[in-house]
C-alpha cells in the first residue's frame, strides 16, 4: 500500500513537470490550460501480418496505438484490413538484414546491404504499394542496415518522398538513423522502451510504466510490443490493464504520426 502511495505521489509530480512552467496539482485534480501540451505516448505493435497469436485481443484495445505490418508476409493484406476495420493507424514494419540473424529471417524479400540503391528503392516502394495507407516505416530486425549510412539513405529518400516518418527501432546501439534521416530531411522517432519478449504480464506491465515514466519526464516517449510469440496476448493484456492507470497520471496515448508532427 506505502509503495503504491509513493509510485501516485511520483508520477503527479512528474504530471505537474509535464506543462509549459510546471503546474501544482490538488489531490484527483486534472490541471489543463489552453495551449499546453499533454505527455503523449505512442505504442507501436509491429509484427502484424502473420496473423498472429493476440491479433484480436490488440485490436481490441481501446486506445489508439500504430500497428507495424509486414509487408510481405503471407497475412499481410488480411491483417491490414483487420488493422482498419479496428480504426488503428498502419506502418510498414520493414524487414532489414541484421548483423547477427540469419538472412531468412529477414524473410523473401526486404532490404540488404548487397543490394544497390536502385534495388532498395524498389523494394520500399513495393512495400508502399501493398500498404498504400502506411502512416510510416520502422525497422524489422535491420541492425546492419541502421548502421549502414548508404542503404540507409537509400530507404529515407523514399519516406522523404512519400513524407512519412521512420522509427528507429534502436536494435542498434550505433546507429545512424538521426543522422541520415536530418540528411533527408525525414522526421525520425526513436524508441525509449522494449515492452515485452516475456511470457510474464507482469514484466510487460513494468515495462509499460517505465515507458510512462519516460513520457512524464520527457514529454513523449515511443514503447514498442509485439504481436505472435514475442508478446501477443500477454502484452495486449498487460496494456488494457496498465491503460487507465498511465492516463489518470496524465499520460495521452496517442499515434506515431501525431508524436512525429
Amino acid at each position: 500500500m506505502r509503495e503504491n502511495i509513493k509510485t501516485g505521489i511520483k508520477y503527479l509530480a512528474l504530471f505537474g513537470m509535464c506543462f509549459l512552467g510546471g503546474r501544482s496539482l490538488a489531490a484527483g485534480q486534472t490541471v489543463r490550460v489552453d495551449g499546453e501540451k499533454p505527455c503523449r505516448l505512442a505504442i507501436l505493435i509491429d509484427d502484424f501480418g502473420y496473423c498472429g497469436a493476440g491479433t484480436e485481443e490488440m485490436l481490441a484495445l481501446s486506445i489508439p496505438f500504430t500497428a507495424a505490418v509486414m509487408p510481405f508476409s503471407s497475412c499481410t493484406a488480411e491483417d491490414a484490413e483487420r488493422v482498419r476495420q479496428a480504426g488503428k493507424e498502419i506502418f510498414i514494419h520493414m524487414p532489414m538484414e541484421s548483423l547477427t540473424g540469419k538472412r531468412e529471417w529477414v524473410g523473401e524479400k526486404g532490404v540488404f546491404r548487397d543490394m544497390d540503391d536502385a534495388a532498395i528503392r524498389e523494394c520500399v516502394e513495393e512495400a508502399f504499394s501493398v500498404l498504400p495507407d502506411a502512416a510510416g516505416m520502422n525497422n524489422h530486425m535491420g541492425s546492419a542496415i541502421m548502421e549502414d549510412a548508404r542503404s540507409l539513405s537509400a530507404v529515407m529518400e523514399v519516406l522523404k518522398e512519400k513524407g512519412v516518418p521512420f522509427v528507429d527501432s534502436m536494435t542498434t546501439a550505433k546507429s545512424l538513423g538521426k543522422a541520415v534521416a536530418a540528411e533527408k530531411g525525414v522526421a525520425l522517432l526513436e524508441r525509449d522502451v522494449f515492452l515485452d519478449s516475456t511470457d510474464s504480464v507482469a514484466v510487460v506491465k513494468e515495462h509499460l510504466r517505465k515507458a510512462g515514466e519516460v513520457a512524464l519526464e520527457k514529454g513523449s516517449a515511443i514503447a514498442i510490443g509485439h504481436v505472435g510469440p514475442e508478446g501477443g496476448k500477454i502484452t495486449a493484456q498487460a496494456i488494457k490493464e496498465v491503460a487507465p492507470e498511465l492516463e489518470r497520471a496524465g499520460i495521452a496515448f496517442v499515434t506515431v504520426s501525431e508524436l512525429a508532427k
